[in-house]
């Protein structure tokens, strides 16, 4: 969403509004929602009884909007008749009501808008930053959590529980790779998918944190990797340690 975030900003559109759907409407002329699956836009807008007047300075309008959604041939529209503020409200909530039906929402604003510089950074950095998936797995498992986990068990406790998981993984490793051995009958019938397993248990209580503090990874692997990138790339070069031998 952090494409999103840069459009409304180069738009000039105040975060008052971003954090509001019905004026979001009014003013962009288009909704999207939280998983990026779903976008509704104004389609036509047309001046009913253009002479008479509902209430003083309100015009009576006729708004249609249209749905559009990923992985779908047909199209959703939603007509309304009122003044603007009626209008608006009244698509709006058929929008919020259709994306629920698919355990979705409408994205709005939460986060700063980002300075002029921050934006013109942002812009560079999305030219390089590999592309990642990381935003899926986290509305997976967040999914996940509500319908299956019940909730989130507490920071302290996903911490210990990181811990035990990294644990397995390290002793998976080191009697593996290392100059440990595993016991009589406890070597895994494959060490390699028995450590497939514990890693990803650790990614899924990583994930886990990330959503308990609205961590986007995404965003957070992608500025490491350019860390990374500009901090490493002469020291790992030149670390003799590191070359390939023939």
């Amino acid at each position: 969403m952090n494409k999103i975030v840069s459009d409304y900003f180069c738009c000039q559109i105040p975060k008052s509004v971003q954090e509001d759907p019905l004026l979001l409407l009014a003013m962009s002329g288009v909704l999207n929602s939280v998983s990026g699956k779903f976008k509704m836009y104004i389609e036509s807008i047309r001046v009913e009884e253009e002479s008479q007047l509902i209430f003083e300075n309100t015009k009576r309008i006729k708004v249609t909007t249209k749905v559009e959604f990923a992985n779908h041939d047909s199209l959703v529209r939603f007509n309304a008749i009122g003044s603007p503020a009626q209008c608006y409200a009244h698509v709006v909530d058929q929008f919020t009501k259709f994306v629920k039906e698919y355990d979705d929402k409408i994205y709005l604003q939460s986060h700063d808008i980002p300075s002029m510089e921050e934006l013109m950074d942002n812009i560079t950095f999305e030219r390089e930053k590999p592309s990642t998936n990381l935003n899926t797995i986290q509305q997976q498992v967040d999914h996940w959590i509500k319908k299956v986990g019940v909730n989130y068990f507490d920071e302290m406790t996903n911490l210990s529980n990181l811990i035990e998981e990294t644990g397995e993984v390290a002793r998976l490793i080191g009697r593996e790779f290392g100059q440990q051995s595993f016991k009589p009958e406890e070597r895994p019938i494959c060490v390699k998918t028995a450590i497939a397993d514990e890693l990803s248990d650790v990614l899924f209580i990583v994930v886990c944190l990330a959503n308990q503090m609205e961590i986007d990874l995404d965003e957070a692997f992608a500025r490491n990797m350019d860390k990374k990138t500009n901090r490493d790339k002469d020291r790992h070069q030149s670390n003799p340690a590191l070359k390939l031998t023939n």
